[in-house]
């Protein structure tokens, strides 16, 4: 049965309580300008028939972990620290650290005593790093910084290279400040912390701000927890960190861990963290936020939140994404990547690490771990460890429409006004045999009256019938569509046997 809806309305169904930033654009016209355009916006969907959103889940290599403890100085314990890919080598670096967690019996309590960092283990924690041409397969380079067993034919890194909260940025003019690093110290929940900042040209050799600390949290027990310094932030024109607010240790009016944010003209003073995502009613009772990792996305702030669920002892991320990267949309309550099945090596946890772009794909690294209580990691014993995972989605495709198999699916745009010669349009076709039918998707553009524009039509789209993450769209073999920039128009895209993604006009 076909059905037809208004997308606020349904935003507000499926959305529930969540955060939401009401655009001042309201219902009138839209001037998107030559900005891509995704389907989860309330503000470019007007109405949809036969079709709805899917959150889509990242598709995890078979291969993975993607870093296997396979040296010497890895232990069973690996754990991702950040990925990027850096422009000047022409390959993606990861920096992660190997180690081991043991149970080391039990206190006169009766607690599970858990050894790990600093602790007297065979295997001592290294932090090491990795390179990669295509992001899946990794090699382990020598960098001969750090003598291990009488050798420094080894990957492991030096402490004075080693920097927490390790940040590219792409914003900062001076070379040697390209890389930002943080070292913290203190606890989160004792007498206060404190944060030092320090700048690189390459990632290896660091020198510390002059005035340090830059951050120190005094006797404000909760104000900084676990940090992402996500960087430059394109929408607001400032550095910004997204926190878990540990105020829920100290607090009686807040006992579940919640994301804060705050923000700094120069990664040097900052301001007070405020938070920004607690949960709700169409959270469980036992859901916690853990972290959220961010990625400025084509004029949106995309996240990863980590989802803690303290009954079951476990975490995923779920996608949500917002407009000023302050109050986020949370309508997808189900993992963008999922736990793995039980024995596999993330079956328990999945730390997503904050997305990579590169090509035509997304990539999402991830510590994945088959424990998270001391309770496992005493039941399983020298089974327990933590490897790093990688999921991947076409790029565009965290979010899209369905098609329908036999009848059309449809979409109306709300009224716009472009800039561009051509419209560009990131689909994916169904697979065909034993299920689908082929694909087949017809874009019309509408006048002011939801009248197709002569030429634009229904019957004058030529159809498209295969997936393409940067389809040109025709009618009738043309693509120019500049005789329409700047008037007031809508999009009207009938498919079936398709997931559509974005548009945007080049």
């Amino acid at each position: 049965m076909k059905t037809k809806t208004t997308y606020r309305n349904l935003g507000a169904c499926l959305a529930g309580s969540f955060l939401f930033a009401t655009s001042a654009l309201g219902a009138g016209l839209n001037p998107i300008g030559s900005e891509k355009q995704f389907f989860f916006d309330d503000e470019i969907v007007e109405t949809l028939e036969n079709t709805r959103l899917r959150l889509n889940v990242a598709e995890k290599l078979a291969d993975n972990p993607v870093i296997k403890a396979d040296r010497p100085w890895e232990g069973s314990d690996t754990r991702v620290g950040f990925v990027i890919f850096d422009e000047r080598l022409g390959k993606f670096r990861m920096r992660y650290s190997s180690g081991e967690f043991q149970s080391g019996g039990r206190n006169e309590k009766g607690e599970i005593i858990v050894l790990g960092e600093g602790d007297d283990l065979a295997k001592q924690r290294v932090t090491c790093e990795a390179w990669s041409d295509d992001g899946i397969h990794w090699e382990k380079p020598n960098l001969g910084l750090v003598e291990f067993n009488g050798s420094k034919d080894n990957n492991i890194l030096p402490p004075e290279a080693i920097r927490g909260y390790f940040m590219e940025d792409l914003h900062e003019t001076d070379p040697a400040k390209r890389y930002k690093g943080l070292t913290r110290k203190g606890s989160y929940s004792g007498n206060g912390m404190t944060f030092d900042l320090y700048y690189s040209p390459d990632g290896y050799d660091w020198k510390p701000y002059e005035n340090n600390p830059i951050i120190d949290t005094g006797d404000q027990k909760g104000r900084w927890g676990p940090t992402d310094f996500a960087g430059w932030d394109p929408v607001r024109k400032t550095y910004v960190a997204y926190l878990e607010n540990n105020y829920h240790m100290h607090s009686k009016y807040l006992h579940h861990r919640s994301i804060a944010r705050a923000e700094s003209p120069d990664m040097i003073h900052w301001s007070e963290p405020e938070t920004i995502i607690r949960t709700d009613d169409l959270d469980y009772p036992d859901t916690e936020f853990y972290h959220l990792p961010t990625l400025p996305y084509e004029g949106w702030t995309i996240g990863l939140l980590w989802i803690f669920s303290t009954t079951n002892t476990t975490h995923e991320p779920h996608f949500v994404f917002s407009r000023d990267g302050i109050h986020f949309d949370r309508r997808f309550r189900e993992p963008i990547v999922r736990r793995g099945d039980h024995g596999d090596f993330d079956s328990v946890s999945l730390y997503a690490n904050r997305p990579v772009v590169h090509g035509d794909e997304i990539f999402i690294y991830y510590t994945g771990t088959n424990w998270r209580s001391p309770e496992q990691l005493e039941a399983l014993g020298d089974q327990a460890g933590a490897g790093i995972g990688l999921a991947i989605l076409p790029r565009d495709g965290f979010v899209s429409l369905e098609g329908a198999r036999a009848d059309y699916s449809v979409v109306t745009t709300r009224s716009f006004n472009f800039t561009g010669s051509q419209l560009h349009l990131n689909l994916r076709a169904a697979l065909q045999q034993w299920g689908a039918e082929p694909c087949d998707v017809r874009v019309e553009i509408l006048d002011g009256r939801h009248t197709p524009v002569s030429g634009f039509g229904f019957e004058d789209a030529d159809p498209i019938t295969a997936t393409d993450l940067d389809h040109v769209v025709t009618w009738r073999g043309q693509s120019d569509v500049s005789a329409l920039e700047g008037q007031p128009v809508r999009l009207r895209i009938s498919f079936k046997n398709a997931k559509l993604y974005a548009f945007q006009f080049r």
